[in-house]
């Protein structure tokens, strides 16, 4: 038998009323039904955030990859409007592909001509690209990668009637690489 001593009694707890261990139980559920979705909610948003945040990082890493490969590729073209050449558009993709995300567009800007000029592929794809920061004073080559959020954020929370993922709104990264050739 379960005893508890209060008060200077030993009282056992078998002994309260039928009616106060039935109240208890219905708090601990009506406690339960209140606080489970608001549990659920947060632990869907860590997941939602967390997996966004490892995709920017994946995204950096893609527009990385690019200016890397860009700043080793011979013959780049200074026709604005010319498609990316297939080893930089290849190799971001190629990386993308790995952790789930695709339909990137990719803009690579230049000034191995003189003036900057900027490749876009697929060329069918309409791109405004601003000045992101001033470019360097030697010859570079800039690669921006762009998805739609919906690639990069998943739309976990929108079971719970939270919509966080935009439609036409777009991800972009950028990364700057010193031309080699």
């Amino acid at each position: 038998m379960d005893q508890s001593r209060m008060g200077g009694k030993w009282i056992s707890q078998t002994a309260l009323p039928a009616r106060s261990r039935g109240c208890r139980r219905g708090t601990l559920i009506l406690e339960l039904v209140l606080v489970l979705p608001i549990v659920l909610i947060g632990l869907l948003a860590a997941v939602q955030f967390g997996k966004y945040s490892a995709n920017m990082q994946e995204l950096a890493l893609a527009a990385r990859i690019g200016g890397l490969a860009a700043s080793r590729t011979a013959g780049i073209s200074n026709v604005p409007g010319d498609p990316v050449p297939t080893n930089v558009v290849d190799a971001i993709n190629q990386h993308l592909a790995s952790v789930g995300i695709c339909g990137a567009t990719v803009v690579l800007e230049h000034n191995l001509s003189g003036g900057p000029v900027l490749l876009v592929s697929p060329t069918s794809a309409s791109v405004s690209v601003g000045v992101i920061s001033s470019p360097p004073p030697d010859r570079y080559v800039r690669v921006i990668v762009i998805v739609p959020q919906a690639a990069v954020m998943p739309d976990i929370l929108r079971a719970c009637g939270l919509h966080l993922v935009l439609p036409g709104h777009i991800t972009a990264f950028s990364n700057v690489q010193h031309y080699a050739l």
